[in-house]
């Protein structure tokens, strides 16, 4: 079922098999049984949601503001479209993910003071509101997803810093221990996405060959982590946790746009026009609707769309994964 039916950009398509899929043990059935979501993240998660706001009904499935919110991509996000397109039944969603974060702001800080961490998302704001299951968001363990896409700003922020290395060490032990928070309230089904390849990003590539270079090892490296992250909570009693490899997805689209049908309108991959870095009047305008990226390091809403696809296509297998 697809909510609202105002949505016009779900496309028919059902997801290959891919080699490296593995079993994952836990009490997931299917994206069927999913009726809520709480995510976190960074901008390529960001809608806006205040948790002071109206929360997410059946009106407004991801609470406030209007949808598609503040997003970074001229459009829906990835948890726009899984929340409302490509949903099985009515999906609950609070999105607690926040432009600009970090995992920790103390430790790799964030453009401005005021970016709220991965881990202020889920101390400050998830901790003492969403685990107590208030009556407006009364969630079950076994039938709500939890969602994290982090890591961007940590390697962009982290770029030129001496000590990066340390620095992305202890953000992924505090990374790993922030689930482990989750999982302590409850939480037992996860999505876990990897770092996507901001190293093709113009952000990157304008600084040089060498920053690019820097940028896909620190990538790689980060990714490593994030699927051991992932390992490990399956070890967790009732645990099912999923990696996705955005990366994956994102270098296929990006050397071959019509490798998914909600990605084939894509003309540009590499460059972007500067007076539409901060988005336009409509999701289709002319020359944005074409282009991968929107500004220096965020997409446009086709690819989100298909990560969103992918996601949910993966999940309505039940337990089985890529790594």
């Amino acid at each position: 079922m697809l909510f609202p039916t105002a949505i016009t950009l779900a496309l028919a398509g059902v997801a290959v098999a891919s080699p490296g899929w593995r079993f994952w043990p836990g009490p997931f059935s299917s994206w069927a049984s999913v009726t809520h979501i709480i995510s976190f993240g960074d901008s390529y998660t960001q809608t806006g949601f205040d948790p002071k706001g109206p929360q997410p009904s059946r009106a407004n499935p991801l609470g406030n503001p209007d949808y598609p919110g503040d997003t970074s991509s001229n459009g829906p996000n990835w948890i726009d479209f899984l929340t409302t397109t490509w949903n099985r039944t009515l999906v609950k969603t609070v999105n607690l993910a926040f432009g600009g974060a970090t995992v920790d702001g103390d430790l790799i800080p964030a453009f401005a003071p005021t970016v709220i961490s991965l881990k202020q998302q889920i101390n400050d704001q998830y901790v003492p509101i969403y685990s107590k299951h208030p009556s407006y968001f009364n969630w079950q363990p076994q039938s709500t997803l939890f969602t994290i896409f982090i890591g961007i700003n940590d390697v962009n922020n982290g770029y030129n810093l001496p000590n990066k290395s340390q620095l992305y060490s202890q953000e992924l032990t505090e990374y790993a221990q922030l689930v482990d928070t989750l999982y302590q309230t409850g939480a037992r089904n996860f999505v876990l996405l990897n770092v996507p390849p901001i190293d093709r990003d113009p952000i990157t590539t304008e600084t040089g060959e060498a920053a690019v270079e820097s940028q896909k090892t620190d990538i790689a490296a980060w990714n490593g982590k994030v699927n051991s992250i992932v390992k490990n909570l399956n070890r967790k009693p009732g645990v099912t946790a999923f990696l996705f490899d955005a990366n994956a997805l994102y270098n296929k689209v990006i050397d071959e746009p019509c490798s998914y049908p909600e990605t084939c309108a894509l003309k540009d991959t590499s460059s972007y026009c500067p007076m539409y870095a901060f988005g336009t009047p409509t999701w289709y305008s002319k020359d944005p609707q074409c282009e991968y990226p929107l500004n220096t390091l965020h997409p446009t809403f086709r690819i989100h769309n298909a990560t969103a696809r992918e996601i949910a296509n993966r999940l309505s297998t039940g337990r089985y994964w890529w790594l």
